[in-house]
C-alpha cells in the first residue's frame, strides 16, 4: 500500500512537472510535445489499483487538453491533434490493461498478505472504545457470525470490545449452533498466542463439527482439547515441562460450551478455563454459575465436568470471555459485572454493552459477551409416551402419533411420521434396553420424532443385501427424514429424525 501511494505521488509530480516544462518551452518559442505523457496512464494501470489508475489517466488527459488546446498558442492543428489523440489512446489502452491484469488490493486489510483468512468483515461487530486523549489500539481479532441465528427458543446478542493496555496476540469467538430437538449450543472462547486468529477459526469449525454429532458439553471439550493438541503440538510439550521452565508451548485456549434445552428449560454447561457465566432470572436475581474448575485447552489432565442449571422462561444467560493485562490485581471484578446486570436494560444489545463496560472498567482488557434470553417450548407442541419393550408397542406408537397429528391439524404428515416412528421403536425394542420413551416435537414447521432407550450402542446406516432380513430401518428413515442422528446422555441414548410435513395439495376437477 505504501508503494502504491509513492507511485501515485511520483506520477502526479511527473504530470505537474511535464505541464510546467511544456508551458515554459512554449513561452520560449520551442513548442515540444513530451512523448512521456503517453506513458503515465499506462504506468498507472500496470502498477496501481483501478480507482487510482482512472484518476491518473483522467488527470493526464485533462492536462494535455488544457495545454495543447488552450494554453499553448501557435501550435499547428495537426500537432495539437496528434498530442491530444496520443494521450487519449494511451488512456484507452490503460483501461484495457486494468481489465486484463490481476486486480490489486485497494484496502489496507486486503493488502496485508500476512493476515490469516477470516470470515467476511461483516462478521466483526466491535464497539468503539470511549474517546480518550491517547490513541486507541487496533481492535482485537474476533470471530462472530455475520448474523447470530434467532431461533424461537432463545434471543441472542453478541459483542466484543477492546480497552487499552498490552493486548498481545489474542482472538475471541462467540457462536450459536442449532441442535436437534429444538436445542441450541452456545459457545464463548478465546485464544492467546502466535496465530491466535487462525487457531480461533479452526477451533470454531471444530466445535461446530463436534456439536453436529450431538456430543455432551464435557465430551465436546475433551475432543476439542485433542483437536488443539493436533493443531499446536508444542502445547503438550510446554505443559509437560512447565515445572522446569523449559517448555515451548505459547498458545493458550479457553472455551465455554453450553446446551440449552427449551423443553426441559435446562442448560448444561462445561468450561475449559473460561470465566463463570452469569444468570439473571425473571425476578431480577443475578447469580454466577459455579462451574467445576477446568484447565485451559491443551493443559487439561482430568476429564471436563458438566453442570446443569434450570433456567425459567425469560431468564438471561450471559457467557463472556476477557483478557487481563497480566496483573492479577487488574482482573475484572465479578461483583461489578453482577451489579451491572442487576440494572434493568431495554434490550439484549444494551445488556451486552453494560456488561462490556463493567468488564473493561475494572482493568485494561478486551472482552466478548454473548447474551441469551431463554424461552420455553410450548407444552402443547410436545407429546411424550412411555412404551413397553414389547413388539406390540409399535402399533400403539402409530396410534399415538396419528391422534396427536390430528390434534395439531397435520394429518398430511401422518403416513411419513408413522413409518419413521415404527422403524425407530422397532429398532429400540430389538436392539436396545428399556425404558423406551417416544417423543414428538412440533417446532418451527418441522416434526421431530425421538425415541429414547437405556442402551449405549449407536445404530449405523448400512446397505442391506437382497436376501438380508434386517438392516433397512435406518435406510428408510434416512430417505424419509431431512435430518437424523443419535445423541447420548448419562442414562442411554436418543435416536431422532426430523422432517417437514408437506400440506396436501387440493385437487381440482375439470368441468365441461
Amino acid at each position: 500500500m505504501r508503494l502504491n501511494r509513492r507511485l501515485s505521488t511520483l506520477l502526479v509530480i511527473y504530470i505537474g512537472a511535464s505541464c510546467a516544462v511544456q508551458l515554459q518551452e512554449s513561452a520560449g518559442g520551442l513548442v515540444r510535445w513530451s512523448g512521456f505523457s503517453v506513458l503515465a496512464p499506462v504506468m498507472a494501470a500496470a502498477l496501481l489499483p483501478l480507482r487510482r489508475s482512472l484518476i491518473i489517466g483522467i488527470s493526464t488527459l485533462a492536462a494535455t487538453i488544457a495545454i495543447y488546446g488552450f494554453a499553448i498558442r501557435g501550435i499547428s492543428d495537426g500537432g495539437r491533434t496528434v498530442a491530444i489523440a496520443s494521450v487519449a489512446l494511451s488512456f484507452v489502452f490503460s483501461l484495457i490493461v486494468c481489465q486484463v491484469r490481476p486486480h490489486l488490493p485497494h484496502t489496507p486489510a486486503a493488502a496485508s498478505r500476512n493476515q490469516p483468512i477470516l470470515p467476511d468483515p461483516t462478521d466483526r461487530q466491535p464497539d468503539s472504545a470511549p474517546a480518550t486523549p491517547r490513541a486507541a489500539p487496533a481492535p482485537p481479532p474476533g470471530i462472530l457470525p455475520a448474523a447470530l441465528p434467532q431461533p424461537a427458543v432463545v434471543e441472542l446478542a453478541g459483542h466484543y470490545r477492546t480497552g487499552f493496555g498490552r493486548l498481545g496476540m489474542r482472538a475471541n469467538w462467540l457462536d450459536a449452533i442449532p441442535l436437534s430437538g429444538a436445542r441450541v449450543g452456545l459457545v464463548a472462547g478465546t485464544v492467546t498466542g502466535p496465530g491466535a486468529e487462525a487457531t480461533a477459526s479452526e477451533l470454531r469449525a471444530a466445535v461446530r463439527t463436534l456439536a453436529d454429532i450431538d456430543l455432551q458439553p464435557e465430551e465436546l471439550l475433551t475432543h476439542l482439547d485433542d483437536v488443539l493438541a493436533r493443531l499446536r503440538p508444542d502445547i503438550r510439550t510446554g505443559h509437560d515441562t512447565r515445572a522446569t521452565g523449559t517448555g515451548t508451548g505459547t498458545v493458550s485456549a479457553q472455551c465455554l460450551y453450553a446446551v440449552y434445552d427449551p423443553v426441559a428449560c435446562r442448560c448444561t454447561l462445561a468450561s475449559a478455563g473460561g470465566p463463570q457465566p452469569t444468570v439473571v432470572t425473571p425476578d431480577g436475581t443475578v447469580t454466577a454459575v459455579e462451574l467445576p474448575d477446568g484447565a485451559p485447552l491443551g493443559q487439561a489432565d482430568l476429564p471436563f465436568e458438566a453442570t446443569e442449571v434450570d433456567l425459567p422462561e425469560g431468564s438471561l444467560l450471559l457467557l463472556h470471555t476477557h483478557s487481563g493485562t497480566g496483573d492479577s490485581a487488574q482482573e475484572p471484578d465479578s461483583q461489578e459485572l453482577l451489579s451491572a446486570l442487576a440494572r434493568p436494560q431495554s434490550s439484549l444489545d444494551a445488556t451486552c454493552r453494560s456488561a462490556l463496560d463493567a468488564l473493561l472498567h475494572a482493568s485494561h482488557t478486551q472482552a466478548a459477551v454473548l447474551a441469551v434470553r431463554t424461552h420455553a417450548l410450548d407444552a402443547r407442541a410436545v407429546a411424550t409416551w412411555d412404551l413397553p419393550s414389547d413388539p406390540a408397542a409399535v402399533s400403539h406408537a402409530r396410534t399415538h402419533i396419528t391422534e396427536k397429528l390430528a390434534d395439531w391439524g397435520l394429518d398430511c404428515a401422518a403416513p411419513t411420521t408413522e413409518l419413521i416412528v415404527s422403524e425407530l421403536v422397532t429398532n429400540a425394542i430389538r436392539h436396545a434396553q428399556p425404558p423406551i420413551q417416544l417423543r414428538l416435537i412440533h417446532h418451527a414447521g418441522s416434526l421431530v420424532c425421538e425415541v429414547a432407550d437405556g442402551g449405549s450402542t449407536s445404530p449405523h446406516l448400512r446397505r442391506a443385501r437382497n436376501l438380508d432380513e434386517n438392516g433397512r430401518g435406518l435406510f428408510i428413515i434416512a430417505q424419509l427424514a431431512e435430518h437424523w442422528g443419535t445423541r447420548h446422555n448419562h442414562h442411554g441414548k436418543t435416536i431422532w429424525a426430523e422432517h417437514t410435513p408437506v400440506p396436501d395439495q387440493p385437487t381440482t376437477t375439470a368441468t365441461t
